[in-house]
């Protein structure tokens, strides 16, 4: 576990301070953070140019999940709008680098790939809500790394936004599965996710948020978590941000999470 964990955290640091350095350098006389790329990687209205993600799910005393996360995200049909946002279609994609680790085994290989179109429409004053949906494509190399189906996920994010300050939204995600091995379970489930983050000076913001849960094919049950994140922008497109989740409820999932984003941003 720990030689695997030390892989991901120096590739997450080769690729970040590799990044860092050159956009630092062509940042050096930007005194003033852009008050529309603080946060920018959680916010689903913008997109980022680069995002490497670990994640690690403590799932219980000797089964745990961990995830190296490249996201690419790339605005189509953009026109320039208010509160620095854009409205137009935002797509991703995610590529993870998965391990599931279980009865003293750890097991590695290319997670699920997933994929989204947002829709961002016109803002209305401080107000926008954006539509699309998620794709996952059952790419997993081992049945621990993931679903082994097709599942479709639309989503609805409203959200609302204290310009030069931060933003509210909620994102509610109904994934539902329609196609892939007739051996694994059929997915059906929905997430309702409320985040609010606020910057708390030029280069620093903190973020809030919950998720719920809730598994339609395990007799409706709901799991939730909580989550606290401290972000730093260290160039106007730079930033690093670490999150803390704990679980809870009594069909909570895992004892505690972390993750550590570093992102480049397109503006």
């Amino acid at each position: 576990m720990k030689k695997l964990l030390t892989v991901h955290l120096v590739l997450g640091v080769v690729l970040s301070f590799g990044f860092l350095s050159a956009k630092a350098q062509d940042a050096s006389d930007e005194l003033e953070m852009a008050p529309d790329t603080v946060g920018a990687d959680s916010d689903p209205t913008k997109p980022v140019a680069l995002s490497v993600r670990e994640e690690f799910y403590r799932l219980s005393r000797d089964t745990w999940r961990n995830a190296m996360i490249l996201r690419i995200d790339q605005l189509i049909f953009s026109q320039k709008d208010l509160l620095g946002h854009r409205k137009g279609v935002i797509l991703r994609g995610e590529a993870p680098l998965a391990s599931y680790h279980a009865d003293g085994s750890t097991r590695t290989g290319l997670g699920d790939l997933y994929g989204q179109a947002l829709l961002i429409p016109s803002v209305a004053g401080n107000f926008v809500c954006a539509f699309g949906t998620g794709l996952v494509f059952p790419t997993a190399t081992g049945d621990e790394l993931g679903r082994g189906k097709w599942i479709a996920a639309p989503a609805v994010v409203p959200g609302f936004f204290f310009p030069r300050r931060g933003y509210a939204y909620v994102k509610v995600q109904d994934w539902v599965s329609f196609a892939g091995d007739s051996g694994r379970p059929e997915v059906h489930y929905l997430t309702v996710t409320p985040t609010f983050l606020w910057r708390v000076a030029e280069k620093w913001w903190t973020m809030v948020d919950g998720e719920s849960y809730t598994d339609w094919e395990a007799s409706d049950r709901t799991s939730c978590k909580a989550g606290f994140l401290v972000g730093h922008m260290f160039t106007p497109t730079v930033g690093v941000s670490l999150k803390a989740e704990i679980p809870f409820g009594p069909h909570r999932q895992g004892d505690w999470n972390l993750k550590a984003v570093f992102f480049l941003t397109r503006y």
